[in-house]
């Protein structure tokens, strides 16, 4: 893509330029930019007013490109700024604009809009996909070709489409950045301050907006650590903590094969109540595993698998210890201020004495709380800052633990926490129909080995199924957060949910009949054999329907292509599908021998579809 062709170096105030900033050293909106080339960077930079302002363009093979700004301080005073933002100039006037909802159990749920007059997404907390996700397309209604844009959110973002008239003609500007809103963001002398990185590019395909590109460089960025197997208690028992009943899982997890054991919320505390304790980061001896978790993560290690516990790291609550003996470390009673240095202290040797004391290998960081306007009006830049070395000073102590990241469930789940977590907790809702669509849908900004997938399933006997005149045993799986929801799928339908990301399950194990654990054991140990395919791998959406949705799994090379068909109440019996792979190669399924450019042009047929089921097809280039 040709960089020049979203911006144009006028001083045309509104319409033209790489930035637009304003604050006590006035407007900076247009201008005309030196430019230095390196290789595959391009930087372009600006001084006005006593300040630096500099766009670093990077670009990789497929075409992604990687911006970088800064806002630098010239000056010997301090700088206040008021507005901060990237700007990308449309070429033409007719858009449409994707933007993704984001909230509790309904996280990544994008639509299309038109562009009339503006379109903005913004998060509406301290979180950073609370209330939308910071990603924005854009589709050319004139020639079909689409933009996206992904950014790296490290403060409370913005990211704005808007039609801007200019004499009698139209200008289509996106912008990115702080959101304003009260912004009062004090620039010390000579300080840089890092805009929110994007990654943009143009894509052919409107349905995932070649999701794949973001995939392949963000993947060679930033690589992910092996794909674990993966037990987490939340969904098993919520906060009632039998230890006697969790050596029980433990040891049915090590026989199927996993690798990592957590126990989440309710391990710490006084007496019956665990969240009033939230900050007070100890084992509850009344009450919960009553002093017993020493047992548990012993008993867990020597069955060969890691320990891991749940933190929230961020908060604490009103009337816990934490907050008596420090309220100073807090914002409103409730949220630690990482940019104090002694809180972000305080937090992590809180935190390292019960890594060091339980022999932590995973843990699991959460944030289920919010507060709206940040009150020191930096749009909460200083704090993520601070939380950014917090994350650094942890994981320098403890470089090979694994790291969960959970936001209530997927309010922080953004490529800026993926450059810094291992993967995500994508959402409270684990349920196999909403989980897929919000799967789906989060594929469309972020890596699938990022994507934890959870199975949350019991099985339940005395079924009558139709033409059966004895009852079965199958299995129901919770169908949102609580259990107060059930659905029933077939097994396959499972199965190719959890695949694509650390494989896990947050269930009773132990009551699982023996062919059903036997039957998962072997899924794991397969899986074991793939998940190095899937963590490298990149996804493309190739069909998404309210009945089926079609995603398909491949390497860079197109060598190997897993696609998952899910169906789920389906009146077709035959659909046509067309995977992406090399024209110019052949194909293996199975035993049958496919043309990559038939595969390609005229399409895969698959008959005789199921409901409620998964189909999965595998094709290698020969």
């Amino acid at each position: 893509m040709k960089i020049e062709n979203y911006f144009e170096q006028r001083e045309v105030m509104g319409v033209q330029g790489l930035f637009y900033t304003r604050g006590s050293f006035g407007v900076i909106d247009g201008g005309t930019y030196a430019c230095e080339k390196n290789g595959a960077t391009a930087t372009y930079s600006y001084e006005k007013n006593g300040v630096r302002l500099c766009a670093e363009f990077t670009t990789f093979g497929n075409g992604v490109v990687l911006r970088k700004d800064t806002f630098e301080n010239l000056t010997d005073g301090v700088l206040e700024v008021n507005a901060l933002t990237s700007r990308f100039r449309m070429l033409g006037n007719s858009y449409e604009v994707y933007t993704q909802y984001s909230a509790w159990q309904h996280e990544s749920l994008g639509a299309w809009q038109p562009l009339v007059t503006q379109v903005t997404a913004q998060t509406n907390g301290v979180r950073f996909c609370d209330g939308a996700t910071p990603m924005l397309g854009m589709h050319d209604l004139y020639t079909g070709k689409n933009t996206v844009f992904h950014l790296l959110a490290n403060c409370q973002w913005k990211m704005t489409a808007r039609k801007v008239p200019f004499s009698d003609k139209e200008f289509v500007l996106v912008e990115t950045g702080f959101n304003d809103t009260g912004l009062r963001l004090q620039v010390q002398p000579h300080e840089i301050i890092e805009l929110p990185e994007v990654f943009f590019f143009e894509a052919e395909n409107k349905t995932d907006l070649d999701a794949y590109k973001l995939h392949e460089v963000f993947n060679t960025l930033y690589p992910r650590k092996t794909l674990p197997i993966i037990y987490n208690s939340w969904l098993y028992c919520f906060d009632i903590l039998d230890i006697d009943a969790l050596k029980n899982q433990a040891s049915v997890a090590a026989e199927m094969g996993f690798e990592a054991f957590m126990v989440d919320a309710g391990w710490f505390g006084e007496g019956d109540t665990w969240f009033t304790a939230v900050g007070d980061w100890e084992e509850n001896l009344t009450g919960g595993p009553k002093g017993r978790l020493g047992e548990l993560s012993k008993h867990v290690r020597d069955l060969g698998m890691v320990f891991g516990l749940w933190f929230e790291p961020e908060r604490a609550f009103c009337k816990s210890k934490a907050m008596k003996a420090h309220p100073e470390y807090f914002i409103e009673n409730t949220f630690l201020d990482f940019s104090n240095d002694e809180a972000r202290a305080y937090i992590l040797d809180a935190v390292s004495k019960q890594m060091d004391k339980y022999q932590l290998g995973w843990v699991k960081f959460d944030y289920n709380a919010t507060t709206v306007s940040d009150l020191s009006a930096n749009a909460f830049y200083r704090y993520w800052q601070g939380y950014e070395k917090f994350i650094a000073e942890f994981k320098a102590r403890y470089p090979h633990v694994y790291m969960t990241n959970c936001g209530g469930g997927g309010f922080r789940m953004q490529l800026w926490h993926a450059k810094h977590f291992d993967s995500f907790w994508f959402s409270d809702n684990q349920g196999p129909y909403d989980g897929i669509r919000i799967i789906k849908d989060t594929l469309k900004r972020m890596p699938t080995g990022c994507i934890e997938r959870w199975n949350v399933q019991r099985y339940v006997d005395g079924f009558t199924e139709y033409g059966n005149p004895n009852p079965i045993v199958r299995g129901v799986n919770c169908n949102n957060a609580t259990w107060d929801f059930l659905i029933g799928v077939n097994d396959s339908f499972v199965e190719a949910f959890m695949k694509g990301g650390p494989l896990g399950f947050s269930c009773d194990l132990a009551s699982f009949p023996e062919n059903y654990k036997a039957y998962w054991k072997e899924v794991i140990a397969q899986y074991k054999k793939d998940r190095e395919f899937y963590r490298t791998a990149t996804a493309r959406i190739l069909l998404d329907d309210e009945r089926t949705i079609v995603i398909e799994y491949a390497d860079g090379a197109l060598s190997r292509c897993v696609l998952q068909v899910f169906t789920k109440v389906t009146y077709a019996n035959d659909i046509l599908v067309y995977p992406v792979v090399d024209e110019n190669a052949e194909y293996a399924q199975g035993d049958k021998i496919l043309c990559g450019k038939e595969l390609r042009h005229d399409g895969l047929a698959v008959n005789d579809l199921v409901n409620n089921s998964c189909r999965v097809i595998e094709l290698l280039k020969k």
